[in-house]
């Protein structure tokens, strides 16, 4: 069973749709803010404050990502990653200084969507979610029952929000 942005692989009816921003990729896939108590969010990375250096990068670029890149320096492009993923799977208000430099380089971007009835993961039939898919910026897998019988595997293979009504382990 693959879930693929090519539809040569995919057999499971994904889609891509087109996002235009980290909160609107937040809405559809991501953690409510509210699910956020003190302290319980330290697994994820929030990064410093944002760098005046970046914000003047974007008016340098001129809605041009490409050329926003090269004017960021490396380790100020890891923390607009680093705060991407804790906006979109954390407190967002803890890194809402990153947002205009998320959604001028990031966005709009395409996800992989997926809605599936019931399914069985076996050895000779693993889930695959994500293969060949380059440019996918993330993805939504929404299943029934989900049924993985000793053996077989789920791989994922792009950042996915997976979510399943049932999960059963054999």
């Amino acid at each position: 069973m693959k879930v693929s942005a090519d539809p040569n692989l995919d057999n499971l009816n994904s889609r891509l749709i087109t996002v235009n921003s980290v909160e609107e990729l937040k809405q559809i896939g991501g953690i409510a803010n509210a699910q956020f108590k003190e302290g319980n969010d330290r697994h994820l990375n929030y990064p410093d404050e944002v760098a005046s250096s970046i914000m003047s990068a974007i008016d340098r670029a001129k809605s041009d990502n490409c050329a926003l890149e090269s004017f960021i320096e490396p380790h100020h492009l890891q923390n607009i990653d680093a705060a991407m993923l804790a906006f979109v799977n954390g407190n967002s208000e803890k890194v809402k200084g990153y947002e205009p430099v998320i959604n001028a380089l990031k966005f709009p971007a395409q996800i992989l969507v997926t809605a599936g009835e019931d399914i069985t993961v076996t050895p000779s039939n693993p889930l695959i979610i994500g293969e060949n898919s380059p440019f996918v910026q993330g993805g939504l897998a929404l299943f029934g029952t989900v049924t993985v019988e000793p053996g077989g595997q789920i791989q994922i293979l792009i950042p996915v929000t997976f979510q399943a009504s049932q999960l059963i382990l054999k």
